[in-house]
């Protein structure tokens, strides 16, 4: 082979390379990944997190993974739906999903959504906080700020670490 035809080939297995690294992520927006989440774990926090490690950060997963193990017949640090910061109550629709930031490795995603309770219809807000390790990875599910904006993951932390030691 001559110079230019090795040339062309090498940027073409670049280019292969590049593009299937990008295409290991079915979804890159993330107000689409953190909606996909949404819909196929809607019970997530109560549900074995070996489920969702593919598609959770590592802290995440140690603390919903600790926190299930825990809730086996009694309540630990969970003690309201963390998409609603209610025991009681539904969420009703529309459910909408809009990106508020993105640096590349972060992301934050506004959920919008009716909260139902009774006769009573709330409009409601959480936020997912999504990561990744570089551009070219996947998004994963960090933590999550229901509505009154406290972060899911210290919450289940914080109580580990005042009352985890009695269990």
């Amino acid at each position: 082979m001559n110079v230019p035809t090795i040339r062309a080939v090498a940027c073409l297995v670049m280019l292969s390379a590049i593009r299937s690294a990008s295409a290991s992520c079915a979804i890159d927006d993330p107000a689409v990944v953190a909606k996909t989440f949404y819909q196929q774990h809607p019970n997530f926090s109560s549900e074995d997190p070996a489920r969702i490690k593919k598609s959770v950060t590592p802290r995440l997963f140690d603390a919903l993974d600790r926190e299930y193990k825990c809730a086996q017949g009694q309540i630990c640090a969970l003690e309201a739906d963390p998409w609603t910061d209610a025991q009681d109550g539904s969420i009703g629709k529309p459910v909408e999903f809009a990106t508020a930031s993105n640096s590349g490795v972060e992301a934050k995603v506004s959920m919008t959504y009716t909260f139902v309770l009774g006769k009573k219809h709330d409009q409601k807000h959480a936020t997912l906080v999504l990561q990744r390790q570089s551009p070219t990875e996947c998004w994963l599910l960090d933590d999550l700020m229901g509505p009154r904006g406290e972060s899911l993951v210290r919450a289940i932390e914080a109580w580990f670490k005042e009352y985890g030691s009695a269990l």
